[in-house]
């Protein structure tokens, strides 16, 4: 692979959700094994659980952050900042390239946020990976955004 973004994207092609996508992309850096980073990222996958709340590429992008950058000591203040001074500036860079962090927003299902009422459940079965399924989405270029940004910033 010549970059992380094309690694990200040619993850999602083989049919890893948003979130494992970019996690497998970094898991080189994170030290963790595969399978294990594959199994925390998947329940991120479709804006969490295809909810299509928090779009699991920027879902990806803290996992990554919090693995490289992160601290455990729970007294750890200014760790605490730190981190969450990380997560605001991904989310910053990724909504200033792509207009939300959103999932629904992003697909162009909603211009607000879903939400977990039956009302706005879209389901829990994945869709089938056709090539339609990735002409239709822009899922493939948010998750290479998401890997640039993480290469930007950390």
């Amino acid at each position: 692979m010549n970059s992380k973004r094309e690694e990200g994207m040619a993850n999602f092609r083989q049919g890893y959700n948003c979130t494992q996508a970019v996690v497998l992309a970094y898991c080189d850096r994170i030290g963790m094994d595969r399978e294990q980073v594959l199994k925390i990222a998947q329940p991120f996958g479709g804006g969490m659980g295809r909810m299509r709340q928090v779009c699991g590429a920027v879902s990806g992008m803290f996992i990554v952050a919090g693995a490289l950058e992160g601290c455990a000591d729970p007294k750890n203040v200014q760790g605490k900042k730190g981190m969450y001074d990380i997560v605001q500036k991904l989310a910053a860079a990724f909504e200033k390239r792509n207009g939300s962090i959103i999932c629904g927003q992003l697909l162009g299902l909603s211009d607000r946020q879903s939400s977990v009422s039956k009302e706005y459940r879209t389901g829990t079965t994945p869709e089938p990976r056709t090539e339609m399924y990735y002409k239709k989405r822009p899922c493939e270029n948010l998750i290479g955004d998401a890997c640039e940004i993480l290469e930007e910033l950390l």
